[in-house]
């Protein structure tokens, strides 16, 4: 079978940091995550892990994950955002 995936820029690896929130969806159920639980979740699908994975109040079963997206930036991340608007627009008073 020939493959016809072809990448016009670099993969970009996810990182997380704790004030992030992320969304997982499964077949049955939506999940808000922070950076750090979805750096485990990222982690055990990474190694392959096929089951579940705990959490404190909860668990997520990786063959029913149907998405996963972040669905709020960390503070920093936010705050880097808008230094670069505000220069960009010459409105250096919004720094």
């Amino acid at each position: 079978m020939q493959n016809n995936l072809t990448t016009k820029e670099p993969l970009i690896l996810a990182t997380f940091k704790e004030d992030e929130k992320w969304e997982v969806k499964t077949q049955k159920k939506t999940y808000i995550l922070n950076g750090l639980q979805a750096k485990g979740l990222r982690d055990a699908t990474g190694k392959g892990m096929r089951g579940l994975v705990w959490f404190k109040d909860f668990a997520i079963s990786i063959p029913y994950i149907i998405s996963i997206d972040k669905i709020e930036n960390s503070q920093e991340v936010i705050d880097k955002k808008r230094v670069a608007y505000a220069k960009r627009f010459d409105m250096d008073h919004l720094i």
